[in-house]
């Protein structure tokens, strides 16, 4: 028997797409679905239903998708609420903008209902992993990696694992992040993006490895996911911010020093 079914809000003024949507994502029996049509009320909406996920259309009646997603991510309770962004508008600076604001993921009109189940899935997948086993990732690095890691792994007073790399320091099963004595607040993708290059340090990563491992996403797909998040993830760490390094024309790196 499955566990209770995960929430998903749909906010989206085109009621034909909205209903499309509904149907998609009920019909696979999986989630608990609401609508709402307009930009009004929208985040109050969010605050009250509590959705494990937010479809969200940038171009609603009276207030950008984009306002609504730099609420929720300013509110404590709902600032770990995974949003997918849905629009038309599919040029590069909107779909920077849009992962900028704090989106999980940008889906650009037209769209089929599969591809969107498929990315629905995808970002729920690895967000359920993280929550109930945040050490999955380093689990995993370390049973297939045959090198040494560069990277630190402690015990707290409580016996409980810290990733530090630098002075960046990962508390897995708090779910916490700090640098020095600051504490950084992230959402679960950035939280997750910096855990996989944390037990990874010295050691290059694709863009499509990261897309994939930490995304999700199989086969190959034209998006700016990965350098925007990492853009943010920079700004959050600040100066230690400076450790991720671009590798022009493969990937990303973290460094320890």
């Amino acid at each position: 028997m499955k566990d209770e079914k995960l929430r998903i809000l749909i906010i989206e003024d085109d009621k034909d797409l909205n209903n499309l949507l509904r149907y998609t994502l009920e019909a696979s029996n999986d989630f608990e679905v609401k609508s709402h049509f307009d930009g009004d009320g929208a985040f109050e909406l969010i605050q009250e239903f509590l959705p494990d996920l937010v479809l969200l259309d940038v171009m609603l009646p009276n207030i950008y998708g984009t306002e609504i997603l730099k609420s929720v991510r300013d509110n404590n309770v709902t600032a770990g609420t995974l949003v997918i962004l849905l629009t038309a508008r599919s040029q590069e600076k909107d779909k920077v903008e849009g992962f900028e604001s704090g989106a999980d993921d940008y889906i650009t009109k037209p769209f089929s209902p599969r591809e969107l189940l498929l990315r629905v899935n995808a970002l729920l997948r690895r967000s359920h992993t993280l929550k109930s086993n945040p050490l999955n990732l380093v689990n995993s690095s370390q049973n297939n990696s045959k090198e040494e890691d560069k990277t630190s792994t402690q015990l707290t007073e409580n016996n409980h694992k810290t990733i530090v790399a630098g002075p960046i320091k990962i508390y897995p099963e708090e779910f916490k992040v700090t640098v020095g004595n600051e504490s950084v607040s992230l959402t679960a993708t950035e939280y997750q993006l910096l855990i996989f290059l944390a037990e990874r340090v010295g050691k290059l990563q694709s863009r499509e490895a990261l897309l994939q491992k930490v995304w999700g996403y199989e086969g190959h797909v034209n998006t700016r996911t990965v350098d925007t998040h990492i853009k943010r993830l920079r700004q959050k760490l600040g100066t230690a911010g400076s450790l991720i390094e671009t590798i022009h024309g493969f990937g990303y790196q973290l460094i320890d020093s």
